[in-house]
């Protein structure tokens, strides 16, 4: 029978403790640990992409602003565009809020600046201005898009599904009732009293918001 080999008691108890110790300051317990999904902390570039968005909304809002003050002057005499237009502001402003909101909620920092004058002041043209409408309308989706994009590349799932149930469907709801003010628009024109038929119905229709 051959003789079992013994470890000496000094040497077993260092090889255990290596196998045991604890990591240094520069290792990782465990390299495959999986990224935490639902870090408090933004990632900077998401960060950086909601900024942009919270001025994107801010610059829609002081446009539809500047076309609520066109049909609401004298001159004019539109109260019920006037009045559909500075919801859509007030909408905007609530959208920029609710992105700031959440960059604080995940400890990031709102980064305002300045806002462009609006790129046409006189908006005498209706269909012309809720064609420009139209086209802002798009420009925020897409940029929601990539704000989509950029949250989802760097795994944010939290952010994702923030965007998707605060902002996605709600944006889809406002295009369309652009294009059907714009359907009625074509029909109505032409008729004696087509404009102030649809300011009118605006007019009922925003007052009782």
């Amino acid at each position: 029978m051959s003789a079992v080999r013994r470890i000496p008691f000094l040497r077993l108890t260092k090889r255990l403790f290596a196998t045991t110790a604890a990591p240094g300051p520069n290792q990782e317990c465990n390299n495959n640990r999986p990224e935490n999904l639902v870090s408090p902390q933004i990632n900077s570039h998401i960060q950086a992409a909601i900024n942009e968005q919270i001025n994107a909304e801010y610059g829609a809002a002081y446009t539809y602003l500047s076309i609520s003050f066109h049909f609401a002057k004298s001159s004019v005499g539109l109260l019920g565009f006037s009045r559909m237009y500075r919801s859509m502001s007030e909408e905007e402003v609530s959208h920029a809020d609710k992105l700031a909101r959440y960059l604080l909620e995940r400890n990031g920092s709102v980064d305002l600046r300045s806002i462009q004058k609006p790129a046409s002041c006189s908006w005498s043209n209706i269909g012309t201005t809720m064609n420009e409408t139209v086209r802002m309308e798009n420009s925020v989706s897409e940029a929601l898009s990539q704000l989509y994009r950029i949250a989802e590349k760097h795994d944010d799932l939290v952010t994702t599904d923030f965007i998707v149930s605060e902002f996605f469907k709600e944006q889809i709801d406002e295009i369309r009732t652009i294009y059907l003010l714009i359907a009625k628009w074509r029909t109505l024109e032409k008729a004696p009293d087509g404009v102030y038929q649809l300011d009118r119905e605006l007019l009922k229709k925003y007052d009782s918001d």
